[in-house]
């Protein structure tokens, strides 16, 4: 499978297609910060056989999927491998378009409708690989249902069909169109990671997840792109007050708590005996010795 994890909405890049040099006009970004955890969180745990990439570009706009899945693998699907969205792959025909939403920013209204426009997009494609309409599963992702996402059921006339493990096919659209509720994913599937791409962050228990959400907030106060999405400045000091910083301390070597600090910073708040503990006899002879120096004006 490829995943593309790409923006929804680009600006054009060089020449505009009218070939005006002066044209700026722009249409807004729509991706934010969980776009990249997510995508990269179904690159680490997708099922064997399927291969991840990024930016697929859906028309010369160029608008964007966020994610475009392809099986690539010419032997048997092996979905039942999966790490992430277990119940999804099983629900997918061989090509997919997945939009994501997430906990910051959620669903829109027409957002629906606008993955129904990427699905006609896709398929006018000359490398599309498939012919029909039928071939191709388009994919909701996000954080829980919303009055939102039922009134958008009723403007694209689709009528969701409940599956287990939090997903629902919507019956009445000539794609295979799967919705998922990340809230109901992680309960069913127990799956802690996704559950940290939902707004039931403080639950969390599984180390490994807050391993891996600690090592994203180091991350992305590291990546330009990060630093542009429409959420950075609230999401990650949402992740932190909602996971909890003790929590987030907790996964940390002290070594690597103390790096960066001079000695003044590390040995801040602690007792004169927790200063000294550990030292052996020549390393308390030697401070004696710097302090009486110091007390003498020598």
């Amino acid at each position: 499978m490829i995943v593309y994890g790409t923006q929804t909405v680009t600006a054009h890049k060089g020449n505009p297609p009218d070939g005006n040099q002066n044209d700026t006009r722009k249409e807004p970004a729509l991706k934010t910060f969980w776009h990249y955890p997510y995508a990269s969180l179904m690159k680490e745990r997708k099922p064997p056989g399927w291969e991840v990439k990024v930016e697929q570009v859906l028309s010369l706009a160029p608008r964007s999927a966020d994610q475009l899945l392809l099986y690539r693998d010419s032997t048997e699907r092996r979905d039942h491998e999966a790490k992430v969205m277990r119940g999804l792959w099983p629900l997918l025909t061989d090509v997919a378009i997945l939009e994501f939403k997430g906990p910051t920013r959620g669903l829109r209204q027409r957002e629906l409708m606008k993955l129904l426009s990427y699905g006609t997009e896709y398929l006018s494609l000359d490398e599309c690989p498939i012919e029909k309409p039928s071939e191709l599963s388009l994919v909701l992702v996000v954080p829980k249902e919303t009055p939102t996402l039922r009134r958008e059921y009723e403007r694209c006339e689709v009528e969701p069909e409940p599956l287990e493990g939090g997903y629902m096919r919507l019956a009445g659209s000539q794609y295979t169109m799967i919705v998922a509720l990340l809230d109901k994913v992680a309960d069913a599937e127990r799956d802690d990671f996704i559950r940290l791409l939902t707004n039931d962050r403080a639950k969390v228990k599984d180390k490994q997840a807050l391993q891996w959400l600690q090592a994203w907030v180091r991350k992305a106060r590291t990546m330009e792109e990060l630093k542009h999405t429409e959420d950075f400045d609230d999401v990650v000091k949402g992740l932190i007050d909602s996971v909890g910083m003790e929590k987030l301390l907790s996964l940390i070597e002290p070594e690597q708590r103390l790096a960066g600090l001079d000695s003044e910073q590390r040995l801040a708040g602690l007792a004169p005996e927790q200063r000294l503990a550990g030292l052996d006899q020549e390393q308390l002879r030697l401070l004696r010795a710097a302090l009486d120096k110091k007390l003498n004006g020598s």
